[in-house]
């Protein structure tokens, strides 16, 4: 500052050279004012004494103002307000301290989500696993089962086609043996019988596709009457279903159905022999083999897989 300004920015009146020597003390008369106006200020303090806050605030921006008009400052009421250009870049910092945290928080669940999935499919794959060990050791089980179940019945199958063909060879030895011993097959007792044919008894015969023929009939009554015990089975005669034309569907053939009773069974052969031509016969079936004349040999027929369709619990008899 120019000694010879006042704070009050107006130039000092001219002076004459006989003062030049006050010089130093113009120069400063600010810091003289500035002195005076602090101790003036503590004076005021002490004798009025301690004022409200908002007075002691008031007198406070006073002497500031004041202190600044002494020192030709622009004077300024109030607090200093924060420039108004650094309101948007703090709006922009906590915007993006905002969206920091939320895409923060999305990527935390979206990690967590991605690791559900991983551990659910990987549960799944486990569980899946698991199910087809089962089945396929439950399958392996059942075809176990099922093989060993076939090996057994393959088994039983086979011992009892071994004790049915020892029975069958014993019973033909047994036939064999009869008609080299008796004459033909016949046995004392069928002599016995053969000397009757008088027919006492009507047969019943069970029929479904019509009556048997006058002379089957005639047949049935006659061996009814004469063989113990066939009066009480059952004689199968006409049924279409019958694969032989010229048997069971024309009503000349009949079953003489002994079932178990192999005995009374040779015993129906034995007096159709003895009696073949009076009876009108015309070929047998026994015991799965077939007789076509009452001194012929017994011809072994194909095995056809069953006891009744191999003739072992009736008599075929054809009659013509």
């Amino acid at each position: 500052m120019h000694p010879r300004t006042t704070t009050s920015g107006r130039a000092a009146a001219p002076v004459n050279r006989s003062n030049r020597r006050r010089g130093p003390l113009a120069g400063r008369r600010p810091g003289i004012y500035l002195g005076v106006a602090a101790a003036g200020a503590v004076l005021v303090n002490v004798l009025v004494g301690p004022q409200p806050v908002a007075t002691a605030e008031a007198g406070t921006m006073s002497e500031s103002v004041a202190v600044a008009e002494a020192l030709g400052l622009p004077a300024q009421a109030g607090p200093a307000e924060a420039p108004a250009d650094l309101q948007p870049l703090e709006d922009l910092a906590a915007t993006r301290s905002t969206r920091e945290a939320a895409e923060t928080a999305a990527q935390q669940s979206q990690a967590a989500a991605d690791q559900a999935t991983v551990d659910r499919q990987r549960a799944e794959a486990e569980a899946a696993a698991r199910a087809a060990e089962e089945a396929a050791a439950a399958q392996a089980a059942a075809e176990a089962a099922a093989a060993a179940e076939a090996a057994a019945a393959e088994a039983a199958a086979q011992e009892a086609a071994a004790q049915e063909a020892e029975e069958h060879a014993a019973e033909e030895a047994e036939h064999t043996e009869e008609a080299a011993s008796g004459g033909g097959g016949q046995s004392p007792g069928a002599a016995t019988v053969a000397s009757s044919t008088a027919a006492s008894v009507v047969a019943r015969i069970t029929n479904t596709a019509g009556s048997v023929k006058p002379q089957v009939q005639a047949a049935a009554n006659v061996v009814v009457s004469n063989v113990p015990g066939a009066a009480g089975i059952t004689l199968g005669g006409t049924r279409a279903s019958a694969a032989d034309p010229g048997g069971h569907p024309s009503g000349l053939a009949l079953d003489y159905m002994v079932m178990t009773d192999a005995a009374l069974g040779d015993a129906i052969v034995a007096y159709h022999r003895a009696h073949w031509d009076e009876l009108g016969v015309d070929y047998l079936i026994w015991e799965q083999r077939m007789l076509s004349s009452p001194n012929g040999s017994w011809s072994m027929m194909e095995d056809r897989g069953g006891t009744t369709a191999n003739h072992y619990d009736h008599v075929h008899v054809n009659y013509s």
